[in-house]
């Protein structure tokens, strides 16, 4: 009896983990179907054309097939599958505990966590570990990863970029910025708020403040301000890794000027201290240089603006003086 007793139990073991391994290839072709669309909303307007519409009806059906393939081999493979998806859960969460030298104690609350999200959300429990690894590696403490990890998560599942990606954005950011784990919600909702509202994403965002970030940080500019620089530039097409450059350019000038910028900033009338030589807020400079600009020709904007920004950068910077409120 006891043989068989614990045939059964291994057997609603396996069940469970099946079930576990079949809605998560769901989940995952669900989350990729949503950022194809949205990304062809944005950049493909793909019902423009019967190509678009075709390009991503082919796309679509691979997605599928591929969600079913992988549904498929659970089925196909329940002890192999169910075996390897407890590995992979299990081999996530030791490499959590080797970057973070977490107690055996923390390790019980962070694999609950991580279990916890796998449960409650779109999310697996190895997608969950693998942001914990990230924030890990970031040098955050195990009570900070508890509390900033669903935070991360929301980002993520909002944007539909993988979440290890989310992760890793996030916390390189808020420690270029100088901001702390304890930064993590607000830091998510701002670039949240940031790609919902103009033309670009979280991943090009992140592409971007790899750039520029710790330039902007050592200014002690915030990320509110940054973002909005970002989404302005995306907004005329300037994005990730382009958008990053321009802006670390310009920044980078208009801090230590040449002879040739200070020409420029003295035509607009410019400077980036206030009256009692304390360093304007990003906000400020950016409101300070669209006034400048105002009052110039078309010709004059972009002299000025190669003069200020350089030639590769001066696109970022016409994009964001000449914006709309």
């Amino acid at each position: 009896m006891a043989g068989k007793k614990g045939n059964y139990e291994t057997r609603i073991k396996i069940s469970g983990q099946l079930d576990r391994s079949f809605q998560g290839a769901i989940d995952q072709a669900d989350r990729e179907l949503r950022k194809l669309y949205r990304d062809a909303q944005k950049q493909q307007g793909f019902l423009a054309g019967v190509d678009g519409l075709d390009a991503f009806s082919d796309k679509t059906f691979r997605l599928v097939a591929k969600g079913a393939s992988l549904a498929a081999a659970g089925i196909a493979g329940i002890g192999t599958a169910s075996v390897a998806a407890g590995v992979s859960f299990e081999e996530q969460m030791s490499s959590v505990q080797a970057i973070s030298n977490a107690s055996a104690a923390d390790m019980e609350r962070l694999n609950a966590l991580a279990l916890e999200m796998g449960r409650n959300t779109q999310f697996s429990a190895t997608e969950a570990g693998k942001g914990l690894e990230y924030m890990a590696m970031a040098g955050w403490k195990t009570d900070q990863m508890i509390a900033g990890l669903p935070s991360i998560l929301n980002l993520a599942a909002a944007s539909g970029e993988d979440l290890g990606e989310v992760s890793d954005i996030v916390t390189d950011a808020l420690t270029a910025f100088g901001l702390t784990a304890e930064d993590a919600a607000m830091f998510s909702d701002v670039l949240a708020e940031a790609s919902n509202a103009s033309n670009t994403d979280v991943a090009l965002m992140g592409e971007t403040f790899q750039y520029v970030a710790p330039v902007a940080g050592a200014l002690k500019y915030s990320i509110q301000d940054v973002s909005i620089a970002i989404g302005l530039m995306a907004n005329s097409g300037i994005k990730g890794s382009q958008a990053g450059t321009a802006l670390r350019a310009t920044l980078s000038r208009l801090v230590k000027p040449t002879k040739e910028v200070r020409k420029a900033m003295k035509t607009l009338g410019f400077s980036m201290t206030d009256s009692e030589g304390n360093l304007k807020s990003f906000r400020t400079i950016m409101q300070d240089l669209r006034t400048g600009f105002s009052g110039l020709s078309t010709a004059e904007q972009t002299s000025v603006a190669a003069a200020l920004a350089g030639q590769e950068a001066m696109s970022g910077l016409l994009a964001i003086v000449n914006a709309s409120q």
